[in-house]
């Protein structure tokens, strides 16, 4: 991509104080990079700290995504000792830094000083099933310094650590790995959740959404079952626009009351408001709130809240209005599968179906756990619309065996946004009792040796028959050499070490490993993260432009430059290239490079006497030890157009269409005329004109006269001319 992806505050300079006026005025300055540009607040001790007469903020772009960072302090008194913290927040994240102001004698106990780094979601939280789908793992990485505390909300309500959930936070190199795992998933834990992550420095926040957009939730072993919405809501708006519906789908028992508010307002059904409830499933119900001529003010956010006797819940929906007065309802609607999928056979096939909703045309992923499924001669996927919104999935399995055995998800993904259809195909009676699918009874280690020299990587599963080990880093499987080594050792009876040892790791080595594990009557996976810090980063700054590269004409046109300035620390190397050849310096070219100021240079190249085998793509590769930067340029030098021969009649069609032709030599698509004697011909129903190019630097100009009549026979010339001059006529009798 071209345009550099945003990403959140970090310091480059920490903050550092000077005095100025004979120490009247302090002023505090640090360095920071970030994408967006980030909001700025100061404060000293706990107190935000606002501009006045004494008191000024600046914040300076130096360089792209680079910025300086300036508070200061006029007058100063006694009392303006303290803590001063620097916070700087965008979408990506948010950063602290502080620094004392003391006054007092050196002994004096100081104010801590709070440098690090915000919390912020590195990876925003991912559901990941395991146990078919009984256990749940939400998963997110932080980045924090000092350690954050992590707080799991479900539907804005606390979740505690208990027999059902277990709440983990790992520390990984510089960054921590928070867990919500949930046990013997039921409907019930549908809904929104949240993880905020707080330390001394920030807070931040992300969320999730648990819906299951089928009945394939198991219902709590319990007397009673509590609402809860088990899908997002639904807008749905009549052809004419003026008739909206809220579509809610919840799940009870016994069955819930539903009550709807706009705003804080109870909706009461009257002639335009039209509230219903109807069973879909057992146990489930479909809610909706109809809406008739529709008005601008019905804008705003609604609320659904199902009760019954053993609690509530409530779904959330907003409907906006455009400028004008219709509502502005999603043109497409996120995927959703509103019907447990389907499995039968039909005498050697097997068949798993399953329908789906969405607007506009989904993609469509088959799985067998994490495998993807292509079409094959045994393995085929259809879809066949049944509506413009309504579609029915199927996968074909010919000849199935035990190994087609597992969990399958159907995975449908349009811009609207993507859902899963999760289903278990198992294999009953044969030799079931005399074997089982892996499991994993450890969790996975990361063990380093003393000297740091190898890595190993440990887990342990039981299985029967013995299954095949295949190591993943990301979606690239591992396999043996001279720096990796592979082992599966029996412990005892039908349970297993799996282990990757790594040689000499290295930063590069660092990401997500997987184990997968697999026999005949299933499979499983275990997850590691290995982080390995790199090599402290040399002081410095990499190339950056100060001002944008340019071209400019001089001595009316005599001396073409092209410069740049960029700010880089230790000094850059410059080498200039045109059409991929390195530039010397000659008695035509000039190259110079400055320095006007701290870590600032000036880059220059001055070409005489221009002409056109000068022109063409010019790069000014500047580098230094830790980056570098390319300043790409495009000379274009122009010429008179040149009529390389005089006009000739190319075509005759039928005795009624001539057309004449000439070549012209130019840079770029010269302005031409076609003249008959002395008038010029303008185009219209019978004279039409065209200039196609028909190489680098040559074009065809093409008169063409329909209809053609006596009145036509004379002397035609051609004028081709561009910004340069004219070039000379050449006639056609």
């Amino acid at each position: 991509m071209g345009v550099a992806e945003d990403f959140a505050p970090s310091f480059t300079q920490k903050p550092q104080l000077r005095q100025e006026d004979d120490g009247n005025k302090l002023i505090f300055e640090c360095q920071l990079l970030a994408a967006p540009k980030p909001e700025i607040q100061w404060f000293r001790s706990e107190e935000q700290l606002s501009e006045d007469s004494r008191t000024n903020f600046r914040i300076q772009s130096i360089g792209t995504n680079k910025y300086l960072v300036v508070l200061e302090l006029d007058d100063v008194v006694e009392t303006d000792a303290g803590l001063y913290k620097v916070k700087a927040k965008n979408t990506m994240g948010e950063v602290a830094a502080s620094i004392n102001l003391n006054f007092s004698p050196m002994d004096e106990p100081k104010e801590k000083q709070i440098d690090g780094l915000a919390p912020t979601f590195a990876k925003k939280p991912a559901i990941r099933q395991e146990e078919d789908g009984k256990r749940l793992l939400f998963e997110c990485r932080i980045q924090a310094d000092p350690r954050p505390v992590v707080s799991w909300f479900h539907n804005n309500n606390p979740v505690s650590e208990g027999p059902r959930h277990k709440l983990r936070i790992e520390k990984d190199g510089h960054s921590y790995f928070a867990t919500l795992e949930i046990k013997n998933v039921t409907v019930e834990d549908a809904g929104k959740y949240k993880v905020t992550a707080k330390n001394d420095l920030g807070e931040s926040n992300a969320t999730i959404s648990l819906n299951f957009d089928s009945d394939e939730a198991p219902l709590p072993e319990k007397e009673g079952i509590k609402p809860t919405f088990t899908e997002r809501p639904i807008i749905r708006q009549s052809e004419d626009g003026l008739k909206i519906t809220f579509e809610c789908r919840c799940v009870g028992d016994p069955k819930p009351e539903i009550q709807w508010f706009h705003g804080k307002e109870e909706i009461k059904t009257n002639s335009r408001y039209t509230m219903t409830i109807e069973v879909d499933e057992v146990l489930y119900y479909l809610a909706r709130l109809e809406i008739n001529n529709v008005k601008k003010n019905d804008g705003g956010e609604y609320k659904a809240v199902a009760k019954n006797v053993y609690g509530t819940a409530t779904a959330y929906i907003n409907l906006d209005f455009e400028s004008t007065e219709k509502p502005k309802i999603p043109e497409g609607r996120a995927p959703r599968f509103p019907k447990k999928p389907t499995i039968r056979q039909e005498g050697d096939v097997l068949i798993m179906e399953c329908l789906l909703e969405a607007y506009p045309d989904p993609d469509i992923s088959w799985f067998q756990s994490e495998k993807s499924i292509a079409d094959s001669p045994r393995e085929r996927m259809l879809r066949k619309n049944i509506s413009k919104e309504l579609y029915l999935l199927t996968l074909e399995i010919q000849n199935p065996t035990r190994q087609d055995g597992g969990l399958y998800r159907c995975n449908a993904l349009n811009e609207y946004g993507e859902c899963n259809a999760n289903i278990l195909l198992n294999f009953q009676g044969g030799d079931d009792a005399a074997g089982f699918a892996p499991s994993f009874i450890e969790k996975p280690k990361i063990i380093p040796n003393e000297s740091g020299t190898l890595i190993t990587m440990k887990c342990k599963c039981k299985a029967k028959p013995k299954p095949d080990v295949s190591w993943f880093r990301g979606t690239t499987i591992v396999k043996e050499s001279s720096k990796i080594k592979l082992r599966i050792v029996d412990i005892e009876e039908d349970k297993y070490e799996l282990s990757l040892e790594i040689k000499d790791p290295a930063a590069p080595d660092g990401g997500t490993y997987r184990c997968h594990v697999k026999n005949e009557y299933g499979e499983s996976n275990a997850n590691l993260n290995l982080n390995i810090e790199a090599e402290p980063e040399p002081e410095g700054d990499g190339p950056t432009f100060v001002e944008k590269p340019r071209i400019t004409s001089h001595d009316s046109g005599k001396l073409v430059v092209m410069e740049c300035k960029v700010r880089a620390n230790p000094k850059p190397d410059i080498v200039w290239y045109r059409e991929g050849q390195k530039v010397v310096e000659s008695t035509k070219i000039k190259m110079s490079f400055t320095k006007i100021e701290e870590d600032v240079y000036y880059i220059k190249l001055e070409l005489r006497d221009p002409g056109t085998e000068d022109s063409g793509l010019y790069k000014c590769n500047i580098s230094n030890t830790l980056g570098e930067l390319n300043a790409n340029l495009t000379l274009n030098i122009e010429i008179i157009p040149v009529i390389k021969e005089k006009p000739k009649v190319i075509k005759v069609i039928k005795k009624k269409t001539i057309i004449v032709e000439c070549k012209v030599l130019s840079k770029f698509a010269p302005e031409c005329t076609w003249f008959k004697e002395a008038d010029a011909v303008k185009e219209d129903s019978r004279h039409s004109v065209h200039v196609e190019q028909v190489k680098d630097g040559e074009f065809a100009v093409k008169l063409e006269i329909n209809d053609v009549q006596k009145t036509d026979k004379g002397m035609y010339k051609l004028v081709a001319k561009n910004e340069k001059g004219e070039a000379p006529h050449r006639q056609l009798r």
